[in-house]
């Protein structure tokens, strides 16, 4: 076992001397060296010029996949002629391409600048919208559905990885939390937009507008992203050279900021055999089936309620805001706590969310307003959400197995997405009991995996700890070496 784990290590005893692009050599990588007060400039100036575009871009995103809900209770359905499970497989469609393009963009994000191929898939996925609303049968729409999901499947990943090139790992949990709050903040807003929208009476339907509106922000937006947004440290424009070099020496030494393009097959296998990978893999699927039921079918619930389509767009907006201020909370509450504590954290949010959905299964439909609360209470399980992906960042080294870990993760989450809408029946509306039991199995489902997660880590942590105190392993020789993974480098530990 102790060989194992420090074989890569001790075959590189000697390696030559090496330099980033800016010319920082290994060896010289001692982030504890850096002038606090510069280090600190640095990072606000990063959180003020990368932040902002990643919650942007989410909460675009996000609210573009999230239309179609709010198109359901303004005609769509009508309108295009929808029977049976249509309604469904419009939903899942989405994640059909999203499933069947993911991992190939991931290897392309790998190559390409990911800034870059993110905005050049977002302005293509705006024209797409845009395209939806000429769509006049079940057909084209669905079609279209799977071409947006294609051009999509980039976003979350591209976050992720964008993320991890511009802050250490103890700062990516705060700022996955940071731009993962804007799910909150575009459910609020895409309830809102609904509801403005609506009001419109032209020659188009208002499902109809709300597409082309929304396809016309994202072409806007990702051609303004295309020229703005820096691949990493190493050529923001907006960092003076001093500040480029602190921005590097301060991450990790093994990973410098810089892309590393070379698709490594021993970290795909690594990855595909790593326990920890199919451990995220399955709380993806339970994440994601209430997503799925909730982003396409919650305008729907609520409006089982009794209320009318323009009411149920605007009681979405307290749903965002219980998703915003839970994970703004969660993630203050992580940082807070003493200890490793992120998966204890997720399985608290989910409680509330267990909660919800016992209520929605069990209070009688005369109390619409009791009914209203449990579906609020349903959204907490979010929070857990950003926790998984900050696990997934942070215990995942070397590029090669983060992307294929990426890439393993959103096939789940496709999964998920896939299978939430077709649990609510459309012959089970408006009280849709086979998908609010659905929702509360996954809950309790990702809560022990959570837990299982946290146990396994745990053990990794202290047998690493044992090997090193046994056999005395060199830390510069570690530290030396480039895109290791966390399997490889002996020093690495994980955080849970």
């Amino acid at each position: 076992m102790s060989k194992n784990l420090t074989d890569h290590v001790e075959d590189v005893a000697s390696p030559p001397i090496q330099k980033d692009k800016l010319g920082v050599s290994r060896q010289q990588w001692d982030p504890s060296s850096i002038d606090p007060a510069i280090r600190k400039r640095v990072v606000r100036k990063i959180d003020c010029f990368v932040i902002p575009f990643i919650c942007i871009t989410y909460l675009i995103t996000y609210i573009d996949k999230a239309m179609l809900g709010y198109a359901a209770v303004f005609g769509l359905k009508e309108d295009l002629h929808l029977k049976g499970d249509e309604y469904s497989w419009l939903a899942s469609m989405f994640y059909f391409g999203y499933l069947a393009f993911e991992y190939p963009s991931s290897l392309v994000m790998q190559k390409l600048s990911v800034p870059k191929w993110l905005a050049a898939n977002m302005i293509v996925w705006g024209g797409i919208t845009m395209a939806l609303a000429a769509c006049h049968g079940f057909q084209s729409f669905l079609a279209l559905r799977f071409l947006l999901g294609g051009l999509e499947s980039c976003s979350t990943p591209a976050y992720l990885l964008i993320t991890a090139t511009w802050y250490t790992v103890e700062e990516q949990p705060i700022r996955i939390g940071w731009w993962s709050t804007f799910l909150g903040v575009a459910n609020s807003f895409g309830g809102l937009l609904a509801f403005l929208i609506g009001h419109i009476h032209g020659s188009l339907a208002s499902w109809q507008y709300q597409f082309i509106i929304l396809g016309a922000v994202s072409v806007g937006w990702g051609a303004f992203m295309m020229f703005t947004l820096a691949d990493g440290p190493y050529n923001a424009s907006w960092l003076s050279e001093e500040e480029r070099k602190v921005a590097v020496r301060r991450l990790d030494p093994a990973h410098s900021g810089e892309p590393v393009h070379e698709i490594k097959r021993s970290h795909i296998q690594e990855a595909l055999t790593d326990p920890k990978t199919w451990l995220f893999f399955f709380c993806g699927v339970c994440t994601q089936i209430v997503n799925g039921a909730a982003s396409n079918f919650g305008s729907l619930i609520i409006e089982g309620f009794g209320y009318s389509n323009l009411v149920t767009t605007l009681f979405q907006i307290p749903y965002g805001m219980v998703i915003l201020v839970s994970n703004v909370s969660a993630m203050y509450l992580q940082r807070w706590l003493p200890g490793q504590k992120r998966c204890i954290v997720a399985c608290l949010y989910v409680c509330p969310a267990v909660a919800g959905a016992v209520g929605l299964h069990t209070i009688s439909r005369a109390h619409s307003m009791a009914l209203l609360v449990c579906y609020w209470l349903t959204s907490t399980y979010t929070a857990s959400f950003a926790m998984i992906m900050s696990l997934i960042t942070a215990n995942t080294a070397g590029a090669t197995k983060r992307s294929t870990t990426n890439a393993v993760f959103f096939i789940a989450y496709c999964v998920g997405n896939i299978v939430g809408p077709f649990s609510f029946k459309s012959s089970e509306a408006p009280t849709y009991t086979s998908g609010i039991v659905t929702m509360l199995v996954a809950y309790c489902v990702e809560i022990v995996l959570l837990l299982v997660v946290a146990a396994y880590m745990a053990w990794l942590n202290q047998r690493r700890d044992a090997v090193v105190a046994a056999e005395g392993v060199r830390v510069d020789d570690a530290a030396e070496q480039v895109d290791l993974t966390d399997r490889e480098n002996v020093y690495f530990r994980y955080s849970y």
